[in-house]
């Protein structure tokens, strides 16, 4: 699904930041050593708003911390410490030459921002670790989504179709999916992404006719 970000509008910047603290939680549940300084990793923090600047990254050097109180000064420390320096300086050249991140001056200080091709790569990763979290019981209410994306985007169609399916969606009819956890946050960003609100109706409903099959189908009997 990633290949067809670039196609659709930017969330604003608390959005992005929003996304960034999703991917920080599924990055807290992987099982490795934080030693190299990955694309998402860095880019997760720089979304985030956490301030990299060049003094960060270069050896025998300080940060001057300007207009920084001190207790976020000591978690973005410890959001860039985690990381090898050579790695980290490894990856900030990469992504400025791949244009994901940007040195810009500010008070004769070099700080590392993000770009906008950067968020995108941000929006990009949040599609691909979408997912919604199975309560431990059944509340027995049904989630339906019915949508009515014009015919003329055949495009559009296709894409929420595949986000609807990746994320364990049953078709009961065409445009109509069925679910039954809640997951109005999850519809919520696929339908302001691809700016599809008034085409998507959530529904919570109670009851359905003839449910066993699709209880069957998601391992609730």
């Amino acid at each position: 699904m990633g290949r067809f970000v670039d196609k659709f509008k930017l969330p604003t910047d608390d959005k992005i930041a929003l996304l960034a603290s999703t991917l920080e939680k599924n990055s807290k549940e992987e099982k490795r050593e934080r030693i190299y300084a990955s694309t998402k990793e860095v880019l997760r923090i720089l979304a985030m708003g956490s301030l990299l600047t060049i003094n960060m990254i270069a050896p025998g050097t300080a940060l001057l911390w300007k207009e920084i109180d001190q207790e976020r000064k000591r978690r973005e420390d410890n959001e860039w410490k985690k990381f090898n320096l050579y790695y980290l300086r490894r990856t900030i050249k990469r992504l400025e030459k791949q244009k994901l991140v940007e040195i810009t001056e500010k008070d004769k200080e070099k700080i590392v921002k993000i770009t906008i091709n950067g968020k995108q790569k941000i929006v990009k990763y949040s599609l691909e670790n979408l997912k919604i979290s199975k309560p431990r019981t059944w509340d027995k209410k049904w989630r339906v989504v019915i949508w009515d994306v014009p015919c003329s985007s055949d495009y559009l169609r296709k894409i929420f179709r595949e986000s609807l399916n990746r994320l364990g969606f049953l078709m009961i009819q065409k445009s109509v999916f069925l679910y039954p956890y809640p997951c109005y946050n999850e519809i919520l960003f696929l339908r302001e992404y691809y700016a599809i609100g008034a085409e998507v109706i959530f529904l919570v409903v109670e009851k359905i006719e003839n449910d066993a099959s699709y209880k069957e189908y998601f391992g609730l009997i």
